[in-house]
């Protein structure tokens, strides 16, 4: 009994996996999403012959652009085996995303100087070679962007759709050819006033190629100054500029106590000629007061000398005088006589003159 429930057991087992090999599996959905900041493609994976050879195509591409932000991805059913159940669901279509982000690289060289002296460099930096055979690196900055009307041109150029990956390898070349050539024209020492020049070269060079391909450079740039192969260049220049710096500290010093000197002389020139002046003022006044002196003197002695000789001016004093005495008088003589010899007899001729009496 126990044999048999064995038998039907694996009988219903493998009916049911025969049952199983005669039905399809579900054709579960797929969904894929779109990201504001991407543009999507859905390009079919089969058709005829004319339509793969579309795919080459920029026109083809911006076809199948998408403007859905999610895309339902449709399977169809492929037969593998004998029985019906024995296949698998597979893509039609596929989506493919190119990110418009913007994108920004640096590319620099880091030098850290080691014990002992060695230099060790984390190079990232463009670098090139002057007309007399000079190594040395430059730093450069980078930012780029797939504009939404260009995301069909750039796909088409770009059929992996990272603008990373472009602007790693392809915008860094571009970078770096450009710089090249315009370095190869001039000796170091010249390199060094043409930084400008190097850097329109290679903006103008890599925007007008990469919009081309739908890549709009914004920004290229050059920082971080140069970078020589050899370190003792740099310590050489270094040099230089310091003995530069030097000269001309010192020609400012000499520059300024010139300007001081010239300072204190003008102003000692000022002092003297301000008490020249206070000095022939006080002369000035000096003499004036003199001259008037002299005037008034001159003056009194002519008016004393016309006095003199006009007898009715001393008649007029005379009388000035009189009134005077009159009027300091309270009409009373003396009541006291002094005599002469101390004899204490009083003698009237010590009184001033007396008024005669009338008759």
């Amino acid at each position: 009994m126990k044999r048999l429930m064995i038998i039907i057991s694996v009988c219903l087992v493998l009916v049911m996996l025969g049952a199983a090999s005669c039905v399809r599996p579900y054709d579960s959905p797929e969904y894929v999403e779109i990201d504001t900041s991407e543009t999507g493609f859905l390009i079919p994976l089969e058709g005829d012959t004319t339509e793969q050879v579309k795919f080459q195509s920029e026109n083809f591409l911006a076809q199948h652009k998408v403007t859905a932000k999610r895309v339902r991805i449709t399977h169809r059913w492929s037969q593998e085996g004998r029985l019906p159940g024995q296949g698998r669901w597979i893509a039609m279509v596929r989506l493919v995303k190119v990110n418009r982000s913007p994108v920004t690289r640096e590319w620099v060289t880091t030098q850290t100087t080691m014990a002992g002296g060695a230099v060790q460099r984390t190079d990232k930096a463009i670098w090139i070679e002057s007309s007399d055979s000079v190594g040395f690196s430059m730093g450069f900055t980078c930012t780029a962007f797939i504009p939404e009307e260009d995301a069909s041109r750039f796909l088409y150029w770009y059929p992996s759709g990272s603008l990373a990956d472009v602007m790693d390898k392809e915008v860094r070349g571009r970078i770096q050819q450009a710089a090249a050539e315009v370095a190869a024209k001039y000796p170091l020492d010249g390199l060094r006033g043409r930084k400008q020049e190097i850097a329109d070269a290679v903006k103008q060079n890599v925007t007008n190629f990469f919009s081309l391909r739908g890549v709009t450079v914004t920004t290229v740039g050059m920082f971080g100054g140069m970078t020589y192969e050899n370190p003792e260049i740099q310590k050489s220049i270094d040099q230089t500029f310091i003995a530069q710096q030097s000269k001309a500290v010192a020609e400012a010093k000499f520059e300024a106590q010139k300007k001081e000197n010239e300072r204190l002389e003008l102003e000692a020139q000022g002092v003297a000629e301000k008490a020249r002046r206070e000095a022939l003022g006080q002369a000035d006044a000096r003499k004036t007061a003199a001259a008037g002196e002299a005037e008034g003197i001159r003056l009194i002695n002519r008016a004393a000398l016309e006095a003199q000789q006009n007898p009715l001016l001393l008649q007029l004093k005379a009388l000035e005088v009189e009134k005077a005495r009159i009027e300091k008088w309270d009409g009373r003589y003396p009541q006291m006589w002094l005599g002469a010899g101390g004899t204490g007899m009083m003698s009237p001729n010590l009184l001033l003159q007396v008024p005669a009496a009338s008759r």
